[in-house]
């Protein structure tokens, strides 16, 4: 709903004095998410190895200087954390609060325990369509295949296959999508 409607139904609920009070103060906050989601949209373009055209970003978001990132990607809150290396395919679509992790503690060959101050990283791959729910987070070294699907709450620790749909904790794969239907539309590229 747009910032006039809203106006209008604020003028209406509370009456010409508090409506439009109301009003300015919802177009407050979405005139600061626009301004903020702008902010990230850039810092991304200007941080990111690559960045193919059409990236939107809906909510607070930060990569690292090693992602590639596809064409048409869209981000409601992502964060890659780490400096190890991120590729993300074309239409890839995110809900809020996802992490993607690229680096680990050296707890196994540090100089101190339960770990030292050096990290050991690993790529993550992300295809082509590929679609996260609310507050995913990825582990080092995964890959998840074109088209999969990862339920919100989830936490990949392993790779998860093309056109697969995980879910869990630890993720794990429950079902598939129709991919003859899913390539169907690839063809006729019908892409959000």
């Amino acid at each position: 709903m747009g910032p006039f409607r809203t106006s209008l139904r604020q003028l209406r609920k509370y009456g010409p004095k508090l409506g439009v009070v109301a009003a300015i103060e919802e177009m407050r906050g979405t005139y600061y998410d626009y301004l903020r989601n702008k902010y990230c949209e850039r810092r991304i373009q200007e941080t990111a190895a690559a960045v193919g055209p059409g990236l939107w970003v809906g909510g607070p978001s930060r990569v690292n200087a090693k992602t590639e990132l596809g064409e048409n990607v869209h981000f409601m809150g992502m964060e890659i954390r780490g400096d190890g290396p991120v590729t993300i395919g074309d239409n890839f679509h995110s809900g809020s609060g996802c992490d993607v992790i690229t680096a680990n503690h050296n707890y196994d060959d540090g100089d101190a325990i339960p770990y030292d101050d050096t990290y050991v990283e690993k790529a993550v791959s992300i295809g082509d369509n590929v679609w996260f729910g609310i507050d995913v987070t990825v582990v080092p070294g995964v890959t998840i295949g074109e088209g999969a699907i990862v339920q919100p709450g989830s936490v990949v620790t392993s790779d998860v296959p093309s056109g697969a749909i995980a879910g869990g904790h630890p993720a794990a794969v429950f079902d598939h999508r129709d991919m003859d239907h899913y390539k169907r539309l690839k063809a006729e590229g019908k892409f959000r």
